[in-house]
């Protein structure tokens, strides 16, 4: 089973389970209709694995729900990780859209990197939203605490 290098923030397991047994589909059903194998679901939904932006896209697309809905990520921890998620996207996707290499715009996504004028334009529309919108969500990881080194 591959699992992603990280999980997917806010994936909730249980939800998709809900929302699958909601639509009156099995796992098998699901997976068939989504592309996505029985035992990969079956991982989601045990909190064994944790599903790609991409993945959970279209599983979502066969379940007719929102991606926020399948991963909820609260209003004031929000960052242009989450938001770029919740579109099933994957941060090649939104690099090739800015003309950066993938680890460039991890790096911005994280907050390590200013965000250039331009940059937030650009993110404004791929993501739908403000550009002061754009600011307040790289903030938000730039100002973020430290996480304990290994």
């Amino acid at each position: 089973m591959s699992v992603p290098r990280r999980a997917l923030y806010g994936f909730d397991p249980t939800r998709l389970t809900e929302v699958r047994r909601e639509r009156g589909l099995s796992r098998s059903d699901l997976g068939r209709l989504s592309g996505v194998t029985y035992n990969t679901i079956r991982s989601w939904e045990t909190g064994e694995g944790a599903p790609s932006p991409s993945a959970l896209e279209r599983v979502a697309s066969v379940l007719d729900v929102a991606m926020s809905e399948l991963a909820v990520v609260p209003d004031g921890v929000q960052t242009l990780a989450s938001w770029r998620t919740r579109q099933g996207l994957a941060q090649v996707d939104i690099a090739h859209e800015l003309g950066l290499s993938k680890s460039t715009y991890s790096r911005l996504e994280r907050g390590e990197r200013p965000l250039t004028d331009a940059e937030c334009l650009k993110l404004a529309r791929i993501f739908d939203t403000t550009e002061e919108q754009v600011r307040a969500l790289w903030m938000r990881a730039h100002r973020r605490s430290g996480r304990p080194t290994r």
